[in-house]
């Protein structure tokens, strides 16, 4: 198996004001547990690059993963535990207006991948 990463992106918009908040309960809440399953929080991104009171901000969240495999490992792991659930549906959206995740290999690496 491929020792190439794989990247989880983490797209937040938050609601008018929300963004400190929203960014204290995630490191606090999220990730520990996503750590515990082996993810790697690489960067922490705000836009525009200022709390905004009046305005959502969007925060980016870039975790690395070391394959594929660990990739679905994790969510393995993350689908039955109440502390995610809970976090996702019933914490953080009194903070946000939307999330996207995505899952993100590098180019030249998608052939090999396929051969796993």
């Amino acid at each position: 198996m491929s020792d190439a990463p794989i990247w989880i992106l983490d797209e937040v918009t938050t609601k008018p004001g929300q963004g400190p908040a929203f960014l204290a309960a995630y490191m606090e809440r999220y990730v520990p547990k996503a750590q515990a399953r082996g993810m790697t929080l690489a960067h922490r991104m705000v836009e525009p690059a200022m709390w905004l009171d009046d305005a959502p901000n969007r925060l980016l969240f870039v975790w690395t993963l070391p394959n594929p495999g660990a990739v679905w490992g994790s969510k393995h792991v993350a689908r039955p535990d109440a502390d995610v659930s809970r976090w996702w549906n019933e914490e953080a959206p009194a903070f946000i207006e939307s999330r996207r995740r995505s899952t993100l290999a590098d180019a030249d690496m998608l052939a090999e991948y396929d051969n796993v």
